[in-house]
């Protein structure tokens, strides 16, 4: 008996002793960038003191919100300190150890640091080439139409083929983790992709813009320099739908299976309700990946063909059409628009893609060497000499002779063609409710398809409607579309082309859904 109350007495000394150990014990120091491997955890950071604001949310809470960065790196730990915020914070610039706790709430990670000893400051501070985003939010009027040079973390993906990108420079790698925001037009591209959350350092005008009522950083592609590389994103599959949205044109990794039915490729989760479109690589099609699992990494993209968010492995439109890659028979686009004299007067074969409808009544239109948007290079003005009883779709490919000519009131090339062979005509464009009228305005004039039910109003006008909304587009038909939808019961793919009516009586203009021949 005597043996188990020694045995009793010991276990309760070591348990006493390993709890007063855990109260003693210091934390430990880790990198910034390990934090997301110690959540709940109270840990040591050592960094420099990027920028702070007090009391974020302007509701009289004792707290200020911290960025610190790597001393010789390029991770940034956001830090929310529950501090009487009249304390004294160090300067910009200075070297500090951070104690707190590992939080984390809907994919955003900080630490959680409380009292007056969470942050300590030491003697060093690094003095920085260039401007800190906290010096321009406190004062943007003294940088006011001045060139400077400042660093931050993009929010967006710049991509090589788009010449004009609009985003935000921040002071931490995540939107959700940021104190401040720069607005940034860069114009000009960049020589390869540069992706979200990457570190950069940018050469730009800093102006305030009287339209917005905000200041806006302008900046050329040739003047960012990126310090590193943002990292890829895990998606969840707990991750709410609409918020994939937020992160298109991002490299991210989602685990899954791959399945498809013959034509539809897609990712499954665990949920019978988990499913994300798929759009697969040659690669991807060559090894026959249906039905694998695993972690598949790509770039999330709004497929405007499917109206809907994909994991787009590398089957993008460039690869099936690259720009100007038609034969040795053809000059091509790109040639003619870099040398314009060298071939005014002389007729040539060429080929390309239509950029806009032309219809059977118009003769003047562009020619581009690449189907999309994204993908051409050089467009030039089109004349057909002749006549086309069809309407001629944007995306639709030609194969022309024509004479360069250079056309001195407008002062540019036209190519005047006198004899053409048209391609099959692409799959009419998906409108999607809700965009409105700044997205659906591009696509004036082209043919188009909406998913809705046609019905018909007391003046006798057809309306094609979104189901159980009061979103509604004017249908232009013979009248019978109302009928024909009472008869069926349910929504209708309707194909039309599209078009704006103006009303100048009301002074207003609406879009119409035009199906007739």
């Amino acid at each position: 008996m005597a043996k188990l109350w020694v045995m009793f007495f010991t276990s309760l000394l070591l348990v006493s002793a390993m709890n007063f150990y855990a109260v003693i014990r210091e934390p430990d120091l880790i990198e910034i960038d390990e934090i997301r491997n110690y959540p709940r955890e109270t840990v040591k950071i050592e960094g420099v003191l990027t920028g702070y604001v007090r009391d974020p949310y302007g509701e009289g809470a004792d707290r200020i919100d911290l960025q610190v960065q790597e001393i010789d790196g390029h991770s940034v730990a956001k830090v929310r300190w529950n501090v009487d915020w009249t304390n004294e914070v160090p300067p910009i610039g200075t070297v500090i150890t951070v104690e707190g706790e590992v939080s984390e709430w809907n994919g955003r990670i900080w630490l959680q640091s409380n009292g007056y000893g969470a942050i300590v400051a030491r003697d060093e501070v690094i003095e920085f080439t260039e401007t800190k985003l906290v010096e321009v939010g406190r004062d943007p009027e003294s940088f006011a139409n001045q060139s400077i040079t400042i660093d931050g973390w993009l929010s967006e993906s710049l991509a090589p083929d788009v010449t004009y990108h609009s985003l935000y420079m921040m002071d931490n790698q995540a939107y959700g983790g940021a104190d401040h925001l720069l607005y940034m037009q860069v114009e000009g591209r960049v020589m390869e992709w540069v992706e979200a959350g990457s570190h950069i350092r940018a050469n730009g005008w800093l102006q305030f813009d009287e339209r917005s009522y905000r200041w806006r950083l302008l900046v050329q592609a040739t003047e960012i320099e990126v310090l590193s590389q943002g990292e890829v994103i895990y998606l969840d599959w707990e991750t709410e739908p609409y918020t994939l949205t937020y992160e298109v044109g991002k490299l991210v990794v989602i685990d899954g299976t791959v399945a498809n039915d013959g034509e539809e490729w897609w990712i499954e989760g665990d949920s019978p309700t988990d499913r994300l479109c798929f759009l697969p690589s040659p690669e991807d099609l060559d090894g026959n990946i249906s039905g694998q699992s695993g972690d598949w990494g790509g770039r999330l993209a709004w497929s405007t063909d499917k109206a809907e968010v994909c994991l787009d492995r590398g089957f993008v439109e460039s690869l099936q059409y690259p720009a100007g890659q038609f034969g040795d028979d053809v000059v091509a686009l790109e040639d003619v628009a870099e040398n314009p004299f060298d071939y005014v007067g002389n007729s040539y074969q060429f080929e390309g893609w239509i950029t806009d409808p032309i219809s059977p009544d118009y003769d003047k239109g562009y020619v581009g060497d690449g189907e999309g948007y994204y993908d051409r290079d050089t467009k030039l003005r089109l004349h057909l000499v002749g006549e086309h009883s069809e309407w001629i779709e944007p995306g639709q490919e030609i194969r022309f002779n024509a004479t360069v000519l250079w056309s001195v009131s407008d002062g540019r090339v036209v190519l005047e063609a006198r004899s053409w062979l048209l391609g099959e005509v692409p799959d009419p464009v998906v409108l999607n409710w809700g965009d409105g009228y700044n997205s659906w305005r591009w696509n004036i004039g082209w043919k188009v398809q909406i998913t809705g039910e046609a019905v018909m109003d007391e003046d006798g006008n057809q309306w094609i409607e979104r189901s159980g909304s009061e979103e509604s587009v004017c249908l232009l038909g013979d009248g019978s579309e109302s009928s024909q939808q009472m008869q069926i019961g349910e929504p209708i793919d309707w194909i039309g082309r599209l078009t704006m009516i103006e009303d100048s009586i009301e002074n207003s203009a609406q879009f119409c859904i035009d199906i007739r021949p």
